[in-house]
């Protein structure tokens, strides 16, 4: 029986990947200790209910709990739920992400910026929703609402960022009730913020649709099956210009797989003519890239 042969390892792809991650960690770190500590407003996800728990405890116990020890508490049941739907490697360096995030966030000192809390909510919004994205754009994530963010998108493909946000304006109310409404309000800013940065930069799961004129259908359709597992509907016609036989190819794709579908299309047919259009919905047996595909990092 002969060995299964083994995917050559992409050292270059696990450099982007650490880079990337890194710079994620480091921006959501400089976003809350530079702009949302300082100016008393509540992080995002599961962080944020830390602290309010964190709070809670202390004020009627005495007792200052870890702020770690809630974080593992809370990921437990959401780390579950990845690790069913998403993946394994995907929960696993989450995990790591969630660590380095706790000891890096210790290590970066605590700088009051500015002593605007609109300021620090929007600045503090927009560094931590950047950084957030950039573990996604790994197809990892730093844990948290991060774990149920990719769990439902996984599962349904939907994006769930706005039920994430959810949460984290009913977690701001309960602040506003227990603790003043003072910050509770730029808090729900920066939760807002956050959110819309995380959709600006991460598009993991938008479709575009590819129409392709060609003179080499068919070497065009069984490269793109037999690299991305994406199929095609063929039309064909003839150019009105130069009156010779031309087809379309049209088909589907996720929003990273675009600049490899059109480096596999110039690979067959260097003079394909190639339109890419966004897709707001899609219905049907559609093939989507899985959040743990090497591509994610270096496709857009």
């Amino acid at each position: 029986m002969t060995d299964a042969i083994k995917k050559p390892i992409n050292y270059r792809k696990i450099l982007i990947k650490t880079a990337l991650i890194v710079c994620g960690v480091f921006c959501y770190s400089f976003g809350l200790k530079w702009f949302i500590y300082p100016a008393n407003i509540l992080p995002a996800g599961f962080t944020g209910l830390s602290l309010l728990m964190q709070k809670l405890i202390y004020n009627s116990t005495g007792t200052m709990i870890p702020i770690t020890v809630y974080n593992i508490a809370w990921n437990i049941i959401p780390a579950i739920l990845s690790y069913k739907f998403v993946g394994k490697k995907f929960t696993i360096i989450s995990f790591i992400i969630l660590f380095l995030f706790n000891f890096i966030a210790d290590a970066v000192p605590t700088i009051n910026l500015t002593s605007d809390p609109f300021v620090a909510s929007i600045f503090g919004g927009i560094l931590c929703g950047f950084g957030a994205s950039l573990w996604f754009r790994c197809g990892v994530s730093g844990g948290g609402t991060d774990f149920v963010a990719m769990t439902l998108s996984s599962k349904y493909h939907i994006q769930s960022f706005g039920i994430i946000m959810g949460f984290n304006i009913v977690l701001i109310l309960i602040q506003g009730i227990l603790f003043g409404w003072d910050f509770a309000f730029y808090s729900i800013i920066y939760q807002y913020v956050s959110t819309q940065a995380i959709n600006l930069f991460y598009r993991h799961y938008e479709a575009r649709t590819i129409f392709i004129i060609t003179t080499k259908p068919d070497e065009v359709s069984s490269a793109m099956i037999q690299n991305t597992g994406h199929s095609s509907t063929r039309f064909d016609g003839i150019g009105s210009y130069s009156k010779n036989e031309k087809s379309m190819l049209y088909t589907v794709v996720t929003k990273p797989e675009v600049r490899q579908i059109i480096h596999i299309i110039k690979r067959c047919d260097k003079d394909a003519f190639i339109n890419v259009v966004q897709s707001n919905e899609v219905q049907g047996n559609f093939k989507y890239l899985s959040v743990e595909q090497d591509e994610i990092d270096i496709n857009y």
